[in-house]
């Protein structure tokens, strides 16, 4: 019994016929012409790419030989990747005539949406190699400081002119919500008081901020040059509740309290510029580093409080596991920063700053 054999073009290849679909990024062009050239065929990608510019070049130009020209290539190497791309799609895409070529009627729906579909395959492409660079991709980070001013607000201007295509994505909260953040995955980095140990986390100590009370420009303090915690002893202290509010109460307690003594200190729901407003009107006094003279409040004047020596450390917390490109350009920029402001910030004195800029 003589068994038939079916035909199979020398340039298939050998390969078993899946039922699943093709997932080949021309995938979707090929799918046009799949009615006339049966299953998919998965060629390779960088011929297909290769070849599918010289169609969509030639589909413009309606010549190979001006194609060829523009790509310092022989006219029948140009004839012969095209005819390498038909074969592999199983249909003609050009009409060939003395006069030049033009596009089938299978070619037009093929070249109108390839092309797209290789514009949008070497922009993925581009944006890959700028993601893996830290070039581009999204950084998501925790806070509890102002930054108006000082090395933050540095920090993170610098970064969003070097790198203009990172998305920033900032979590204010307090240091413990920060910390679980980082801890979680859901923060690559945060910025908090002191120097965190956390376990599975990397640490750096990045700049100190003298202490300042905001008081109203009425008060007494107003016009000195430096408060003592003896002289605000016994007045009303207001503190927001989430972002620094649980840190700056638990200051305020190590600082006034005392054996029989509590200080009064008020928690208000409110945000930095509404309790600073409070401030103005008299509701009380707070606590803020120098990072918020940045901004003007009016009716608020910050004066340092105790001595030069007490100052908030803030420091980088971040996992050693993480592994975002863009946290790496993050921390190469700190340390890049933190030697110009240690140069920057060396022997500066304590100074009073009004609401209207004065000092």
């Amino acid at each position: 019994m003589l068994t038939t054999r079916l035909w199979r073009p020398l340039w298939l290849p050998r390969r078993k016929m899946s039922s699943r679909p093709c997932r080949h990024p021309l995938s979707r062009v090929v799918a046009l012409t799949k009615g006339i050239a049966g299953a998919c065929v998965l060629p390779d990608l960088t011929l297909d790419l290769r070849y599918l510019r010289y169609a969509i070049l030639v589909a413009e130009h309606g010549s190979f030989r001006r194609v060829a020209d523009a790509l310092s290539l022989s006219q029948s190497t140009v004839s012969r990747r095209i005819q390498l791309l038909e074969r592999q799609l199983g249909v003609p895409l050009f009409e060939r005539s003395r006069s030049g070529v033009r596009l089938t009627y299978a070619g037009e729906r093929f070249i109108r949406d390839a092309a797209v579909g290789a514009q949008h395959l070497h922009q993925a492409a581009s944006d890959l190699t700028r993601a893996r660079r830290g070039n581009l991709g999204e950084l998501r980070i925790g806070l509890m400081a102002s930054f108006a001013s000082g090395f933050l607000a540095n920090l993170l201007r610098s970064f969003r002119i070097q790198f203009p295509d990172v998305d920033i994505k900032i979590e204010e909260a307090s240091s413990q919500s920060n910390a679980a953040g980082v801890l979680s995955g859901r923060l690559d980095a945060a910025f908090i008081f002191g120097n965190p140990q956390l376990p599975g986390c990397h640490s750096r100590h990045l700049w100190d901020e003298r202490i300042l009370v905001a008081l109203p420009s009425t008060h007494a303090l107003a016009t000195h040059p430096n408060a003592a915690w003896v002289d605000v002893r016994n007045e009303t202290f207001l503190v927001r509740a989430d972002g620094p509010g649980p840190e700056i109460k638990d200051y305020l307690l190590r600082q006034l309290s005392d054996l029989g003594f509590r200080p009064k200190i008020l928690t208000q729901k409110v945000g930095r510029e509404n309790l600073l407003n409070m401030v103005a009107k008299g509701f009380g006094l707070t606590l803020t580093t120098q990072s918020t003279l940045g901004t003007s409040y009016p009716g608020v004047t910050f004066v340092p409080i105790g001595d030069a020596s007490e100052c908030v450390a803030w420091s980088m917390v971040w996992p050693s596991s993480n592994r975002n490109p863009v946290l790496k350009k993050l921390l190469e920029l700190c340390d890049a920063l933190i030697v110009r402001w240690d140069a920057q910030t060396a022997g500066e004195q304590a100074y009073v700053v009004r609401s209207d800029g004065g000092q």
